[in-house]
């Protein structure tokens, strides 16, 4: 959040924010702070940059928090005047885009007691989308708005400001993320059949369960298995052909070797790491394998390639 704080918006009389450029100099804006309720008096120099200013000199309102309101009741009244916003990717499976919006409802309340999002907007094929508007790691709700089975989108408002904000919502694809997406997350396994790749969105806690876990199948980020979260739970997204390969050849191993093989016998392994009893695969970026395995999972690694001892 900015320091600087100018104050270019406030409400009007109507509950309505109100550019300082559109109302009356002086007391006669008729605007008050969102948040204190102070009255305002618009200050339209020539000098400083046009604002709203509170009135009294003994005010004991903070100005971060006045500022916050501001700019979270403005984030309101955007969405439900432009209705529309610009959507972030799920997880790179579907792509960021625009959205548009038949019906916005807002709740208007910074503080409450209750678990209502800030906004529900609705799309033309009868979807929901509810909105959470954030500040750093401080949510303004005193209970924690419930998203399971929502499609729960959260923006954090920090790094804005009033005069940007509308750009930042409807533009930009930064600082937003999704909490909960039940339409796409229903629709993976869909989208990459269409794309010809054979995948099953499979529970973490079953994953951690899998014969393969220490070779694992599923599609990967940053060298890391994607996760996916949904309802509180995480998925990943098993690539089933390679995994039945994978069963088939752990269920019958080619090499007669397999059994004797370990980490600690392969190109791969660093042997300068090891330690606690794991093995550090040299090439793990490369060939796609967990970094720190126990020494066992050579008996099925399909990239096992023993060392040559020379005496």
């Amino acid at each position: 959040m900015i320091q600087d704080f100018v104050f270019s918006w406030a409400e009007n009389k109507e509950g309505r924010m109100v550019h300082v450029d559109t109302v009356p100099k002086g007391l006669n804006c008729g605007c008050i702070c969102p948040n204190c309720h102070e009255q305002l008096l618009a200050r339209k120099g020539e000098e400083r940059e046009h604002h709203f200013a509170h009135h009294s000199d003994n005010r004991g309102a903070n100005l971060k928090i006045c500022y916050q309101v501001a700019m979270y009741k403005l984030a309101e009244q955007i969405i439900q005047t432009k209705k529309r916003i610009h959507l972030p990717s799920y997880y790179d499976i579907f792509q960021e885009r625009d959205i548009h919006f038949v019906d916005v409802e807002i709740d208007g309340r910074y503080e409450r007691e209750d678990k209502q999002p800030d906004v529900i907007a609705k799309t033309d094929d009868g979807n929901e989308i509810v909105i959470e508007f954030t500040f750093k790691y401080k949510i303004h709700h005193k209970k924690a708005v419930d998203f399971i089975k929502h499609n729960c989108l959260e923006i954090n408002l920090s790094n804005q400001k009033l005069e940007t904000l509308e750009e930042f919502l409807l533009s930009s694809r930064s600082d937003r993320r999704w909490l909960n997406n039940e339409v796409y997350f229903n629709r993976i396994e869909e989208t990459y059949r269409k794309h010809d790749k054979a995948i099953k969105v499979i529970p973490i806690s079953k994953c951690n369960k899998c014969p393969l876990r220490y070779n694992c199948c599923a599609v990967m980020k940053e060298g890391l298995p994607l996760q996916i979260e949904n309802n509180t739970q995480l998925f990943r997204l098993c690539k089933t052909e390679i995994y039945e390969n994978r069963i088939e050849e752990l269920v019958h191993p080619s090499d007669e070797d397999s059994q004797e093989r370990s980490c600690y016998q392969c190109i791969s392994n660093l042997d300068y790491a090891n330690k606690d009893g794991l093995a550090r695969c040299g090439a793990f970026e490369r060939l796609n394998i967990p970094r720190f395995n126990p020494p066992t999972i050579a008996k099925n690694c399909k990239l096992f390639n023993r060392k040559c001892l020379y005496t």
